[in-house]
C-alpha cells in the first residue's frame, strides 16, 4: 500500500515516484517504517520554504501554534527539497 495518499495531503509528490519522497520524514516512517518522529525539525529541515521570506510569518506562526502539541507536525505549505537526501 502507498501510504502517499493516506498521509500526504498537502505534497505535490504524493502522486509521482516513490523515490522522490526519500527524504521526506513521513517516508521514513510510513514507507520505511523508522521510528522517528514527525516533528519540526525533521519536516522544515528538508523544506524549500525553510528561507522563504514571503512565508516566513505563516511557517513561524505555524510552529509556534503546533510546538509542545504532542501531536505530529503537520504544514500544508512543506514543499520536499529534492536536493536534499537525508536517508
Amino acid at each position: 500500500m502507498d501510504f502517499r495518499s493516506a498521509y500526504c495531503a498537502w505534497c505535490e509528490l504524493r502522486t509521482g515516484r516513490i523515490e522522490g519522497c526519500r527524504p521526506c520524514p513521513k517516508y521514513r516512517r510510513y514507507g520505511l517504517g523508522q521510528d522517528r518522529p514527525l516533528d519540526m525539525q525533521e519536516f522544515c529541515g528538508v523544506c524549500t520554504n525553510r528561507e522563504s521570506l514571503e512565508l516566513a510569518v505563516f511557517c513561524r506562526t505555524n510552529r509556534f501554534h503546533q510546538a509542545d502539541s504532542g501531536e505530529d507536525f503537520e504544514c500544508y505549505r512543506f514543499c520536499l527539497d529534492k536536493a536534499t537526501d537525508a536517508d
